[in-house]
């Protein structure tokens, strides 16, 4: 069976969790179930989410909050809030949040893999026209080609590129590169990330990737804007 997509789900219901994820997982997705918001750090370096499913009464920080921030750094990533909650103000606060789908409790499964598979056909469109659209660029090994000829990329240089071309949108929080790099994120190192940054920006745009390549979010972190093939 193909993976369709890959949930993260966040309840706090032990029983609940580990029910929809095993109803995910017999759909076709790749399911993760965790407690509560705090362990959403502990996946920042595995693979990224397509789809994060979230119970609004969490322990500790609640889901409107953590709504709220996954959608600041991953802006296509589908958000799904399950609440037993079914008034009018509350499904207004939770799209507010950057929820695309606000579905009471009890969900019946039917409807949640209805809303699953509208996110993925949206998902698949928004690939294709960027495939389209985008610049002939392909990373492969230590070498990044593009339209006008290739450039040697350093070690360091080809871990960054591609796990910014394989994060949700292409964006990665400063913390989360500090972490990929093996380091704390103080000062010294955000200084060190934006030059590493700047210099990997100049030898995408030397082999022909246009614009601004790698954009600087201030106080947030970094998003890759071409789609980059990776062989």
């Amino acid at each position: 069976m193909v993976t369709l997509l890959s949930i993260v789900v966040v309840e706090d219901n032990d029983d609940l969790r580990e029910l929809t994820c095993e109803a995910l997982r017999q759909d076709g997705h790749k399911a993760t179930g965790l407690a509560c918001a705090e362990e959403l750090e502990d996946l920042a370096a595995g693979e990224p989410a397509d789809v994060f499913l979230i119970d609004l009464n969490l322990p500790g920080e609640d889901g409107l909050s953590l709504s709220r921030r996954i959608r600041k750094v991953q802006p296509l990533v589908g958000i799904i809030i399950i609440s037993a909650r079914s008034d009018l103000q509350d499904k207004l606060i939770a799209y507010d949040s950057g929820a695309d789908w606000y579905l009471p409790k009890p969900v019946p499964f039917e409807e949640l893999s209805a809303a699953l598979k509208s996110f993925a056909r949206r998902r698949q469109a928004h690939k294709l026209e960027r495939e389209s659209a985008s610049q002939k660029l392909t990373l492969s090994r230590q070498e990044f080609q593009g339209p006008t000829g290739a450039v040697k990329l350093t070690s360091t240089e080809v871990a960054l590129l591609t796990a910014l071309a394989r994060a949700p949108a292409g964006r990665m929080e400063t913390w989360q590169i500090a972490e990929m790099l093996g380091a704390d994120a103080d000062e010294m190192v955000k200084a060190s990330i934006s030059v590493r940054m700047t210099r990997l920006r100049k030898k995408l745009q030397d082999a022909g990737a246009e614009g601004i390549v790698i954009e600087s979010m201030r106080n947030v972190g970094y998003q890759l804007l071409p789609s980059i093939e990776i062989n």
